[in-house]
């Protein structure tokens, strides 16, 4: 039962960690490229930004950290959609959050 319970949370662990980013100024430190789009058909994601890094608890769910936070995996905002490895469409509930591409 303890190997279930530790899998489980790895793999909460993992999730929250790949929704966890922190906006940074330099596009070569930067490990993914991000575009916050208007266009919902445009979009891989359909985030809603979370308060805290406790409150990822799903696909979509999406927390922006200060640049101190050490577990914030790094992405630079870019002006189009082309240049984009993800590309992100803000809803307004919690629920309608997922990956959808």
């Amino acid at each position: 039962m303890k190997k279930i319970i530790i899998t489980v949370f790895s793999l909460l662990t993992i999730n929250s960690f790949t929704q966890c980013y922190k906006l940074v100024q330099n596009e070569v430190i930067a490990k993914y490229r991000v575009y916050f789009t208007k266009n919902k058909s445009e979009a891989n994601i359909l985030g809603y930004q979370v308060n805290s890094y406790a409150e990822i608890l799903k696909p979509g769910l999406i927390y922006l950290a200060p640049m101190y936070f050490n577990k914030a995996t790094p992405v630079y905002k870019v002006n189009s959609v082309d240049k984009a490895d993800l590309i992100i469409f803000w809803v307004g509930k919690k629920e309608d959050a997922k990956w959808i591409k």
